[in-house]
């Protein structure tokens, strides 16, 4: 009885598909050196693990088969947007408030991501905000 085999690296182009990009910008990712590559008969592969271990670092990028990028960090921190969301705020207002209410802040692929730890304590101690979901109709 034979196993099947599982992939271990993939081409550029099927990279790029799967990320729904063409060829020079595929190429360009690969430059960047964002992922482990090695050459097999003379062609270039992406190696698979450090593809996705870079898909669930970055929120730029998205595969076309829906699944959310950034896995690594959405436990961990949330966006200025989900903020707003959270406390039913209009971006603006809550990118003044991380600037006004000092919270820890990480910058991740370009992007400011709010630690939920420093948003909860934050919470916790001040009265003026509520989430929407704690808010009585």
């Amino acid at each position: 009885m034979q196993q099947a085999k599982t992939k271990k690296s993939i081409s550029v182009p099927e990279m790029g598909r799967m990320l729904g990009l063409g060829k020079v910008e595929s190429y360009w990712l690969v430059k960047k050196n964002y992922f482990t590559t090695i050459q097999v008969a003379g062609r270039m592969r992406v190696m698979l693990d450090s593809f996705e271990d870079w898909y669930a670092g970055q929120f730029h990028y998205k595969k076309v088969d829906g699944t959310p990028p950034g896995a690594k960090w959405r436990h961990t921190t949330m966006s200025v947007p989900e903020l707003a969301e959270l406390l039913g705020l209009k971006s603006a207002t809550a990118y003044d408030l991380v600037k006004r209410a000092h919270l820890e802040t990480m910058i991740i692929d370009r992007r400011i991501r709010v630690v939920n730890d420093s948003f909860e304590s934050w919470y916790a101690g001040q009265s003026h905000y509520i989430k929407i979901t704690e808010r009585s109709c």
